[in-house]
């Protein structure tokens, strides 16, 4: 509810930028982001599954995501604004070996968290700070190695994500940026329909997804 009432503000601090008498320089950005992720209920999960499998090699724990971040800056003095994709994703493989079929197979669980984003930026000379309002999309897919059935489950919901910025300036149109950043989701993930995917019956606890991560970003064009 709290990101929904933010997007008309941050829509027209969008527009009034842009449309201000001063000419805001337009920046592209992409890089890589990596971040932890505490899920001891999603691992809990995983794990009972794991046990009720025979396999050799069982399923790791959900501890991190990895993935590529994109969008556009609009920079006028210090502050600015974003429109950011920013993309996470891990795959978890179990081995085993089916005497049925005579062969050794991998399961696979795909996890992965798709954003697209909003947000305010104030900068000056190395140092920085912003936030984003993100609009999440969380993916799990489940993929049996033996009968090569898919299941997915898609959940969506609204986060914050609060950042630093230390800025190496470049001689030219590009500058390196690092940005150590938190990200705090409206809602708590629900494990259910992964519980159900993967048949395992157990009460479930809610839990957060707070993620912590770095961002190592490109900015190219005129400063």
């Amino acid at each position: 509810m709290i990101g929904q009432r933010a997007i008309p503000v941050l829509f027209i601090a969008f527009l009034g930028l842009f449309s201000s008498p001063v000419c805001a320089q337009i920046n592209l950005k992409t890089g890589y982001n990596f971040s932890f992720i505490d899920a001891p209920g999603l691992n809990e999960l995983i794990s009972d599954f794991s046990e009720s499998q025979e396999y050799s090699n069982s399923f790791p724990d959900l501890k991190w995501f990895q993935g590529f971040e994109g969008g556009v800056r609009f920079k006028g003095g210090i502050h600015a604004l974003e429109l950011t994709y920013q993309g996470g994703y891990q795959v978890l493989k179990a081995e085993g070996y089916n005497p049925i079929r005579a062969m050794t197979y991998t399961d696979k669980l795909r996890f992965s968290v798709h954003t697209g984003a909003i947000g305010y930026q104030v900068s000056s000379g190395i140092f920085g700070l912003g936030t984003d309002l993100q609009f999440q999309w969380y993916k799990a897919k489940y993929e049996n190695g033996v009968t090569s059935e898919k299941l997915k489950d898609v959940q969506e919901m609204f986060g914050f994500k609060f950042y630093l910025m230390f800025t190496l300036t470049g001689d030219n149109t590009i500058d390196l940026a690092f940005q150590p950043y938190m990200i705090l989701p409206t809602k708590n993930y629900d494990l259910e329909p992964l519980s159900d995917i993967l048949g395992i019956e157990k009460e479930l606890a809610q839990e957060k997804w707070i993620r912590y991560g770095l961002t190592v970003i490109f900015y190219n064009g005129e400063k």
